[in-house]
């Protein structure tokens, strides 16, 4: 059987097409080379023949294919990287976060860089040894002692408040920040997932499209733990379109739709007293309270950071209570100013009663050091220690000098022993628990300025632990990225190899269509009868 005389052009013309395709995908992805996002395209091609189906005979003779068919434009594209990279980044986002926060506190809170809370101890202590040694009534040493408790106070305060402007300062960031950005991103997300349908529905893959798609989705990742998945549905006349979904991963395990194609869920972020609250308004109008569900991702790493308390969280179950957040720390800095004050309130009461040798063992109503900027009644803390207004007012001597019995003669005016009982407090152990009253879970063991090193210590040993984790989840990531990016993106010596062989092969095409068309010409005017 003979091959029909235009079948050949067919293949020939088909070849030059389809290589025209290869270069013209090849020219856009070296164009693109610097585009941020950019996914390398590729031609999808498949061999084009005869088919037997419904023929009443068969074709007989040798059966040559018709040429090669375009089946369109695809990306070099692997979900499975894209499902690891958006992992790793919602690890690196929350680590990220406590890091800078943590960070922030560890800038003030340094008692080896510079004169702190241990200096302001040790200088109160002296010159409690110099009242102790030059005369215990007198009101010019004791004036001194006054000043140096000030400072304490005011150091004291100083903390709490640098302390409580990074807590604002992080919760700005949350709510006017990455919750506004997370919203942001949803919306545009859903604008994309409709634009791409209906490009899809008019034939267009919308590849342009789906790179600024999943650039959206990556940044999302670095706030959120996400699932994202991609269902074709069948629009007819074996046509299909994609819809994209995006499931918001919880710690106890369930998901949350906050996209589905062109519809998003909204969140919110609030106060409920030192604590904050990270809200959900989902794709159906019910609102939810996800903040003890979110742990990885920026949002995470924000409310760890807010609401974490350590080991004074009491509420069970509660999952990022138990971080070591900033809530922690002000807390182990109320737990030291509670603790002095109540220790000094109750060393300057004077005796009311004295043992059978003369030592004072009942006392009197309160004669009180320090007191509380918030009023009488309630609890002193770093935030609200001060000098008690009648210590501050005074212009006589107002520490308890001496807890023995008077003797009626000038030796009572030189006793210092209660001076001492002072000066052997700042010595002595204390059990700091994370209640006032003693109760509560034990935090440290040891005196006021050992607890000052305990406090800063562990807050150097969380840095330094979030930034080795920090490291090791950045590097994960970014060898992930680098794997994706050895597929997705465009390299300029392979796009080069492959612009020589397109061409060469369309070449050959087009030498192929000049060859056909020199048979033809023999076939008609060449052969004679």
């Amino acid at each position: 059987m003979l091959r029909s005389t235009f079948l050949g052009y067919k293949t020939a013309t088909s070849a030059l097409k389809v290589h025209q395709n290869y270069m013209d995908i090849t020219g856009q992805n070296m164009a693109n080379v610097n585009t941020k996002g950019y996914t390398r395209q590729r031609l999808d091609t498949a061999s084009f023949g005869f088919t037997a189906r419904n023929l009443k005979f068969s074709l007989g003779g040798v059966v040559i294919g018709q040429g090669v068919n375009s089946l369109g434009v695809s990306q070099y594209r692997d979900p499975f990287l894209d499902l690891r990279y958006r992992t790793a980044a919602a690890k690196t986002g929350d680590q990220e976060v406590q890091l800078e926060a943590l960070s922030d506190l560890e800038l003030f809170f340094d008692e080896i860089a510079k004169d702190g809370l241990d200096s302001q101890f040790s200088d109160l202590w002296n010159q409690l040894q110099n009242l102790a040694n030059n005369g215990s009534t007198d009101p010019v040493y004791q004036s001194v002692v006054r000043t140096s408790a000030q400072v304490l106070t005011q150091m004291l305060n100083d903390y709490a408040g640098q302390m409580e402007t990074v807590r604002d300062q992080q919760y700005e960031y949350m709510k006017n920040g990455a919750t506004v950005e997370v919203n942001q991103l949803l919306k545009n997300i859903s604008i994309l997932n409709q634009q791409i349908k209906e490009a899809n529905i008019g034939g267009n893959p919308a590849l342009e499209l789906n790179d600024e798609r999943n650039l959206l989705i990556d940044k999302l990742s670095s706030y959120l733990d996400i699932e994202v998945k991609v269902e074709k549905i069948n629009i007819g006349g074996d046509n299909y379109v994609d819809e994209l979904s995006i499931n918001l991963k919880l710690e106890n395990g369930t998901k949350v739709k906050i996209v589905d194609n062109k519809e998003f869920a909204e969140f919110k972020t609030s106060e409920n007293g030192r604590d904050v609250l990270f809200e959900v308004t989902d794709l159906d109008g019910n609102n939810s309270d996800l903040t003890n569900e979110i742990t990885k991702g920026k949002i995470g790493g924000y409310i760890k950071f807010l609401n974490g308390k350590g080991e004074y969280d009491t509420t069970a179950g509660v999952t990022n209570s138990d971080a070591r957040g900033v809530q922690y720390y002000q807390n182990l800095l109320d737990t030291l100013a509670n603790k002095f004050a109540t220790t000094m309130n109750e060393l300057n009461r004077e005796p009311t009663h004295y043992d059978s040798e003369g030592v004072g063992d009942v006392f009197g109503a309160d004669k009180p050091l320090f007191g509380s900027r918030d009023g009488v009644g309630t609890d002193i803390t770093a935030k609200s220690i001060k000098i008690h207004d009648d210590w501050a007012e005074s212009k006589d001597a107002y520490i308890t000098h001496t807890i023995l019995e008077p003797k009626g003669n000038n030796d009572d005016k030189a006793a210092a022993d209660n001076i001492l009982r002072m000066i052997d407090a700042f010595k002595t152990d204390n059990d700091f628990t994370t209640e006032y009253d003693g109760t509560g879970s034990g935090l440290f063991k040891g005196t006021f300025q050992e607890f000052v090193s305990f406090s800063v210590t562990k807050l150097n040993l969380q840095v330094s632990e979030t930034e080795k984790t920090h490291e090791s989840y950045l590097i994960s990531e970014y060898q992930i990225d680098f794997e994706r990016s050895s597929l997705s993106s465009v390299d300029f010596n392979e796009e080069g190899v492959n612009l020589l062989q397109y061409s060469k092969s369309y070449n050959a095409a087009a030498r192929l269509m000049t060859t056909l068309d020199e048979m033809l010409d023999t076939l008609i005017n060449r052969m004679g009868v």
